[in-house]
């Protein structure tokens, strides 16, 4: 009779529990993080504030126009994925508000990842690859990175392909079927995607007479649906002013057929065209080979040894890589979604057809490896060949950063529970998705018929300047249509007013400004130190800097050329008292390359090059207005004249107006 240890019985005992351990520690950080990007105002309008909208109004039998779009959701997407979720709606949403698209996201998430173990537990007897899988799962670059897009369809239709496979692999057929049918509806890309996973089924099960029949039928029902989608189904909610726009391959041809037949015409450009740049922009060389790089570190390169599963990827990767949107081509934000979806089965499948347990458990490590420790590399801008496509704010748990927020987060909340539920609002981008459950809503500076407008004067909408926003949202806080009902600095509440009597409010004292102004016509020089001054003894500009023969006023003027791109720094050391700053300066160039700058380090930095004005000789006036963030460091707080191109920029009378608090 064979005596088993008691400690290596306990291992036995516990040794099951690692899996669910596994799948509850992450699958609790990616709830975590999905609800605090929303409790933090990071959240935004695009996308998440027009799923909010979208949810609400399925949940309430409606298809209206979406808060960013003239049309419909569907007119954006043609896809049925948010109607599904409707009965969630009115189970949870009364609880969990415009936080429920998120669990319902992660949630769908979690789902895969256990059927995701569960497909690779059936081809293996080997614990340790089905634990390797679960944590592989989690830590890809592509989980994180899409956390910068809040929720997004691309997202929840992914979820469906384990699920899937499992069923199918189980002979649920049935089930499949459903899920197949669910899955084509979800999203646009869904029936190409679903042809090559059903070749490779084909390909694992070719012995199955029944399983290859089943698959061939996969096949024709997605590619029927596909060429529906594409005649019937998306010409059918176009209008003129809504057409599709979401095929963007002009390197393959126009539409779906044009591309089709240019790649059975030409094989060799196509295959080409998935690895270089199509664009015209040098710089981004390297983009789509990142990709490659860090999936194939990634776990990616061991399906050289299995080539079938590559078959996988490559309707999704050509999704990515023959876009004319460069951003898709890299790593950034849900961009990845579907290889990260189907990397683990495939890697992990891999690593079971391995004869050899060690070589299993030992390619399991390093692969597990080699994932966190390039997911921890390319989370760093810095290690990212386009940095401004990442957001480290949102993607990064475990930086300081992820638990701040420019606003007063509670009061803030208070504010915006304060709104009516049927009012009509106008909200800033990061205001919007906690208020887009409603039936009326517009993203400001679109006012049109609101009630109520809610905006941080730190949330531009990215269309305009920063100046156009500003300017729209000074308009209202000086109209006399409108009442400031809620303030909590950066974010103000706006109420429209009934229609008073004339005589009404003739005897409501308003407190006075106090506001301060300094100016620089480049004529108070101090020729012991080579400085120039503001009329208030700051430092405005070295005086080498300083010309005579162009100048707008007086005798000097100030020169920035390439060789000396930059004025003097101005910093305010009275900026703990400052609640807004106003800057002009008048110019004169060939070239409209001149700027205005306001920097507070890398999370406040503002510029304005479009002059407001022009005079005869050829002058220009610049102006950037901005209120003083609060939650930063002011001592890092600067403005800077600045010239950011190869011709010459005169610069002259420039102005600085200061507003203290109340």
């Amino acid at each position: 009779m064979k005596i088993i240890n008691s400690n290596h019985m306990k291992f036995i005992l516990h040794k099951k529990h690692i899996p669910y351990l596994i799948i509850t520690v992450f699958s609790l950080l990616f709830f975590f993080m999905g609800i605090a990007n929303h409790y933090f105002f990071r959240t935004v309008t695009y996308d998440y504030g027009n799923y909010n909208f979208a949810f609400w109004d399925y949940s309430h039998f409606r298809i209206s126009s979406i808060p960013t779009y003239p049309g419909n959701f569907l007119q954006d997407h043609f896809s049925f994925t948010l109607m599904y979720f409707t009965p969630v709606y009115w189970l949870i949403n009364w609880l969990t508000g415009t936080y429920t698209l998120i669990i319902i996201q992660y949630s769908l998430i979690t789902i895969a990842a256990w059927f995701t173990w569960k497909f690779i537990m059936l081809k293996t007897d080997n614990f340790w690859l089905g634990a390797g899988v679960l944590v592989y799962y989690f830590v890809l670059l592509g989980r994180f990175t899409s956390f910068s897009c809040d929720v997004n369809i691309a997202v929840i239709s992914s979820c469906f392909v384990p699920v899937f496979l499992y069923s199918f692999e189980r002979e649920k057929y049935l089930a499949a079927f459903a899920i197949l049918i669910l899955s084509l509806f979800s999203r646009e890309n869904m029936p190409l995607w679903f042809i090559s996973i059903f070749i490779v089924l084909i390909i694992r099960h070719h012995k199955d007479k029944r399983a290859v029949l089943l698959s061939v039928a996969g096949i024709a029902v997605s590619l029927i649906y596909f060429i529906l989608l594409f005649k019937i189904f998306i010409p059918s909610v176009e209008t003129d002013e809504n057409q599709y726009t979401l095929f963007n391959y002009s390197a393959l041809g126009a539409d779906p057929g044009e591309a089709f037949m240019f790649m059975i015409k030409n094989p060799i450009e196509t295959i080409k065209l998935f690895f270089v740049n199509h664009l015209d922009d040098p710089a981004l060389d390297g983009v789509k080979a990142e990709f490659y790089i860090v999936y194939l570190v990634s776990g990616g390169i061991v399906l050289l040894l299995r080539p079938q599963y590559l078959i996988w990827f490559i309707p999704v990767v050509a999704h990515k890589v023959l876009n004319d949107h460069f951003v898709r081509w890299g790593i950034s934000t849900y961009y990845s979604i579907e290889v990260v979806t189907l990397l683990p089965l495939a890697v992990f499948l891999t690593l079971s057809s391995l004869k050899s347990r060690i070589l299993q458990n030992g390619l399991t490590l390093i692969i597990i490896i080699a994932t966190i420790s390039m997911t921890l590399y390319k989370l760093e801008s810095k290690n990212v060949e386009i940095p401004w496509t990442m957001n480290p704010a949102k993607e990064k748990f475990y930086t300081k950063e992820f638990y701040q927020s420019p606003l007063k987060v509670r009061k803030t909340h208070k504010i915006l529970n304060s709104i009516p539920q049927d009012a009509i609002v106008s909200a800033s981008d990061h205001l919007l998705p906690h208020l887009a459950q409603r039936q009326f809503i517009y993203l400001f500076p679109d006012v049109k018929d609101a009630e109520y407008i809610v905006f941080s004067v730190f949330d531009n909408y990215f269309m305009y300047s920063h100046m156009k926003n500003e300017k729209q949202r000074n308009k209202y806080l000086s109209s006399p249509d409108w009442e400031i009902i809620a303030k909590e600095f950066p974010v103000f509440l706006l109420k429209k007013k009934k229609i008073s009597m004339p005589n009404e409010n003739k005897n409501v004292n308003t407190p006075a400004i106090r506001t301060d102004t300094i100016y620089c016509n480049y004529e108070n020089v101090d020729s012991v130190n080579n400085l120039v001054y503001f009329n208030d003894s700051t430092p405005a500009v070295h005086a080498k800097k300083i010309v005579s023969d162009v100048t707008r006023s007086g005798s000097a003027g100030l020169l920035l050329d390439p060789q000396n791109p930059y004025g003097t720094t101005v910093k305010f050391e009275d900026a703990e008292q400052l609640e807004y700053i106003y800057a002009t300066v008048w110019y004169r160039s060939t070239a409209d390359h001149a700027n205005i700058v306001v920097s507070c380090g890398p999370q406040f930095h503002y510029l304005n090059n479009i002059p407001e004005n022009e005079t005869s000789d050829g002058w220009k006036r610049l102006e950037l207005g901005f209120w003083v963030p609060r939650h930063l460091d002011l001592n890092n707080l600067s403005l800077y004249l600045w010239n950011s191109g190869n011709e010459p920029v005169y610069f002259d009378d420039f102005q600085i107006v200061k507003r203290y608090k109340n």
